[in-house]
């Protein structure tokens, strides 16, 4: 129990800091969990390893001494160090992804209609700080509402640390941290870039959406976009699969499908001329012996999304309930 009691502490305490930081941490705490019990003359008792971890104090707040972010602000506690953390990798990234998207997006502007080339590029530079200033907005605001309705609340007592998780019920960053990068970058490239999808028939590029229409369900797809990212900062913060993370993720993801119901289940989302030339194209190849089907292009995207959310959902339900059953 006393073993069981230090180890939980530790890991309490690590948790949630950087994993370059952990392993040092976790053998400081260790030694000096030790030498502090020792200190007291019963190194063995029980009492006195709890005396000595309620003088180290909340793991939350011995986590932030260690990195280094002790002081308040509108994001506190864990919350702020995955918040930096978040920012550091997702930003670099969003803004790697929107320059590229913004090159490409250019490539495929009209040069005709296009303004001279120094406006164009002081407008690509604008839309590019503006979209990870919007990122990082977002982020923001998202880890503040967390922190301010205590997604992660404390126990009551004290010493009911969580237990350490067998490695298949941890969450590693990573796979949050690439949701995000992954939902930010759509909500651009449906948002600020609709013209990157399309196809060329006869030497003219038509778009697949109708950009007016697309961008004018910009509600649900920023609703659709913050959910995502939500629920995958919870996924961080929890750390591990719980039943609380599988009940959130199911209500993100049914308020998601929702989204991609509202968004792709629009008829008139997809471009009249792209349907038009590939109503063309089909008839050529019908006439070649080919065959090809144009339908509602829009319900076979909404088709897909649900599928993705769907088993995205399960797959985070079916891993918690089985990690409540160990």
């Amino acid at each position: 129990m006393k073993n069981d009691l230090k180890n939980r502490y530790i890991y309490a305490v690590t948790r949630h800091l950087p994993a370059k930081m952990q392993n040092d941490v976790e053998k400081e705490l260790d030694s000096l969990i030790s030498e502090m019990a020792s200190e007291r003359g019963n190194e063995n008792s029980e009492q006195t390893l709890k005396d000595v971890l309620t003088e180290l104090g909340e793991p939350e707040e011995l986590a932030l001494k260690y990195s280094g972010s002790e002081r308040k602000s509108l994001i506190s506690g864990v919350y702020y160090l995955m918040y930096k953390r978040v920012l550091w990798m997702v930003l670099p990234i969003v803004a790697a992804v929107i320059t590229i998207l913004t090159i490409v997006g250019l490539a495929f502007t009209d040069v005709a209609q296009a303004d001279p080339f120094v406006i164009t590029a002081i407008q690509a530079v604008a839309g590019i700080a503006g979209t990870i200033v919007q990122a990082f907005a977002l982020i923001t605001v998202i880890f503040a509402v967390l922190d301010y309705k205590k997604v992660d609340l404390k126990e009551d007592d004290f010493f009911n640390l969580p237990d350490i998780p067998e490695e298949k019920q941890k969450i590693t960053p990573l796979g949050p941290i690439t949701a995000i990068i992954v939902s930010i970058s759509l909500a651009a490239l449906w948002l600020a870039f609709p013209q990157i999808m399309g196809g060329r028939f006869d030497g003219e590029w038509i778009t697949v959406f109708d950009t007016a229409v697309l961008r004018g369900l910009w509600v649900p797809i920023l609703a659709w976009t913050i959910l995502e990212i939500a629920t995958e900062i919870v996924k961080m913060v929890e750390g591990v699969y719980t039943m609380r993370l599988a009940i959130i993720a199911t209500i993100g993801g049914v308020l998601q499908a929702v989204c991609a119901v509202i968004v792709f289940g629009n008829n008139g989302i997809i471009n009249q001329g792209f349907l038009s030339a590939l109503g063309e194209y089909a008839a050529t190849l019908e006439m070649l012996g080919g065959t090809i089907r144009v339908g509602n292009i829009n319900l076979v995207i909404m088709a897909v999304m649900l599928i993705i959310i769907f088993f995205e959902t399960l797959d985070v339900v079916v891993t918690a309930v089985k990690a409540s059953r160990r």
